[in-house]
């Protein structure tokens, strides 16, 4: 008997499995899988596997982690299995939704009675991805990250030109307001149609100081602060660039104004990925870095933080080059208030909806308060490379 029902089991697994995949545009990694054979399962590339959920190593993935699979059509249903120790409420805020929805979409007369490996249909219910979020709530997420009024999810097989031409635009107008520099789009990324291109230039060329810490280099420093070795020494009267002191104080000579917000990050131009199956999609680029990694404001301006159940420790820059810089997932506040291009107002994390992903700062730019642009122009001009 005991047989027959292992076997029924095994069967009933083995179904279950089959419409997961079938059906899910997410993917919950478990233990066994490689980020190769999940790309293979569900019918992507590696590359673009990648590229969706900007992973920085691809053979680094976490049990638990929630992977977007890209190019799905339509608004397919995902579907979450209960493991052990998880409660409907564990399962909404994963997913970004609530208990109720949950309860409703799913039938569920007791919201505290669920069972392992039960069937949950958690899609259209506001779930999410591995960064961004929604507005409103605790008022600690970007301005805007749903889909624009004029925009485009990319389809296998499209173009930039393709897309223009079919639209009414032209490859130029995609191509600035996107913030796309090598030509390159994926399937289920939302584009703008058109928009102003933006590269950030700071607040103007200026001076400020700052204490040398362990491990400091001059040409590390110059690199921040968007100067040059030679400029720093002249500077401060250094004779010998190599030789530099722990709580030395130095004068450091701004560049153009614009610093890098993480140092030496690894990232890629993931602007307009889809975000909540769907429904939403990435206004901004994620910073990778080793946790803890220090969080430099890109300009001068005021600091205030908030914290939230999506965004975690974030900080909201205004600057005064006019931009709103936002960043998100922080492990820890730094300096507020007023600040310069260069000090340190946070550190790299993984709080909010982040965590269970590699630590990375969400990192968002709104000139003037207004529509989100793409960082990454910046980012690059800016030798944050």
């Amino acid at each position: 008997m005991s047989s027959t029902r292992r076997f029924r089991a095994l069967i009933a697994g083995a179904v279950l499995t089959s419409l997961v995949a079938l059906f899910s545009v997410h993917y919950t990694v478990k233990r066994g899988d490689t980020l190769g054979n999940i790309a293979r399962d569900n019918g992507v590339s590696l590359s673009d596997l990648v590229e969706a959920n900007d992973i920085f190593n691809p053979n680094l993935i976490h049990v638990g982690q929630v992977l977007v699979i890209p190019g799905q059509e339509g608004e397919p249903e995902v579907i979450h299995i209960v493991a052990r120790g998880e409660t409907l409420g564990k399962i909404a805020f994963k997913f970004g939704s609530t208990v109720s929805a949950l309860a409703e979409r799913n039938a569920i007369a007791n919201p505290n009675l669920i069972r392992i490996g039960q069937s949950l249909v958690v899609s259209g219910s506001g779930s999410i991805g591995s960064s961004g979020g929604t507005s409103g709530g605790d008022g600690a997420e970007p301005p805007s990250t749903a889909a624009h009024s004029s925009s485009h999810t990319v389809r296998r097989g499209e173009s930039i030109k393709s897309i223009a031409a079919d639209h009414g635009v032209t490859a130029e107008q995609i191509t600035r307001a996107n913030g796309i520099l090598n030509g390159v789009i994926y399937p289920g990324y939302n584009l703008l149609l058109a928009g102003p291109g933006y590269v950030a230039e700071g607040s103007g060329e200026g001076e400020v100081t700052y204490t040398v810490k362990t491990g400091d280099r001059l040409g590390n420093i110059a690199a921040r602060h968007g100067t040059t070795v030679s400029q720093l020494s002249s500077a401060n009267n250094i004779s010998n660039p190599n030789l530099i002191q722990v709580g030395q104080v130095l004068i450091v000579p701004t560049g153009s104004g614009w610093v890098c917000p993480v140092e030496n990050a690894r990232f890629s131009n993931s602007w307009g990925a889809p975000r909540g199956g769907g429904t939403r999609w990435h206004d901004g680029n994620d910073l990778f870095s080793s946790f803890g990694a220090a969080v430099f404001a890109p300009t001068s301006g005021s600091v205030a933080f908030k914290t939230g159940s999506i965004g975690g420790k974030q900080f909201n820059l205004s600057g005064d080059d006019g931009v709103l810089y936002i960043g998100s997932h922080m492990s820890d506040f730094g300096k507020s208030g007023q600040v310069n291009a260069g000090d340190i107002i946070g550190y790299v994390g993984t709080s909010g909806n982040a965590q269970g992903t590699s630590p990375h700062l969400h990192f968002g730019m709104y000139p003037n308060g207004g529509d989100a642009v793409n960082p990454y122009p910046s980012l690059i001009a800016n030798g944050c490379k």
